[in-house]
């Protein structure tokens, strides 16, 4: 425990005995010994309480992993929802923007990337050409 080896052990006796006298030394042991017990129990309910503590936190780590786990799953397994791409709104008196079908907004969008192309090609010149402005 204190890494006392027997010559050491012999010589703190001996200072005891001389120091307390022969008459209270056995009382001096008891006491020690009852003290070391208590100390001793102490720590092994400490211990006990600590381990007790940590065994709860591991549960409820489980849990809370079991939980994310779960819902990862979950997700993998649900269909994704579907995306819509947002059009701009025009004005169009017989068909409101929500309601066309996917496929002409799909057209309009393509017409207008390409308006936008022929634009760009028209005030900036010819690609690859260098604009002197």
């Amino acid at each position: 425990m204190f890494n006392i080896g027997l010559p050491e052990l012999l010589i703190i006796v001996a200072i005891a005995l001389i120091v307390f006298g022969p008459n209270k030394l056995p009382e001096l042991a008891r006491a020690f010994g009852k003290a070391m017990r208590e100390f001793k129990k102490a720590t092994e309910e400490v211990k006990e309480s600590f381990e007790a503590e940590t065994k709860d936190l591991e549960e409820f780590k489980h849990t809370l992993t079991d939980e994310n786990l779960l819902a990862d799953l979950a997700e993998q397994i649900s269909p994704p929802e579907p995306t819509v791409e947002e059009t701009p709104v025009q004005s169009s008196p017989s068909v409101p923007a929500e309601t066309q079908p996917l496929e002409e907004a799909s057209a309009q969008k393509v017409e207008e990337k390409a308006e936008e192309k022929a634009k760009g090609e028209f005030e900036g010149g010819k690609e690859g050409m260098p604009s002197h402005g």
